[in-house]
């Protein structure tokens, strides 16, 4: 049943944007948040990027499922480097935004629908 169902929302994390999109899906959404953009030293106000999170998810979700989604946030080492206390309070932030569970990625390449299946057990596995 569709109601059960849980989705993944993939979001990568830019220096200015966000690129966000439902595994499985075919709508990309890209928001600007200059929030992201201060990289003088550590983010300290993460209001603006959790009311941005915020509508990211409620514009992908699709249907009605009793079940919140989870999110992973994908940073770029090399374009958008970032703290381990800012991945955590981004974690955090995605987690009030609207997801039941958030994870995070720093691996330098972007992931693909079938890897980010396999993490709902929902692709093929080896």
């Amino acid at each position: 049943m569709k109601i059960f169902r849980r989705q993944l929302m993939y979001v990568q994390v830019h220096q200015d944007h966000f690129i966000a999109r439902a595994v499985g899906g075919d709508r990309t959404i890209r928001r600007q948040c200059h929030a992201l953009g201060n990289r003088a030293g550590p983010i300290r106000n993460f209001s603006t990027i959790r009311s941005q999170l915020k509508e990211i998810f409620s514009e992908l979700k699709s249907g009605f499922s009793l079940v919140k989604p989870w999110a992973l946030l994908h940073f770029d080492p090399v374009e958008y480097p970032v703290t381990k206390e800012e991945l955590a309070e981004f974690q955090a932030v995605a987690m009030r935004s609207g997801v039941s569970f958030c994870l995070l990625s720093t691996w330098e390449h972007q992931h693909e629908d079938k890897d980010l299946l396999t993490i709902l057990g929902q692709g093929p596995t080896k």
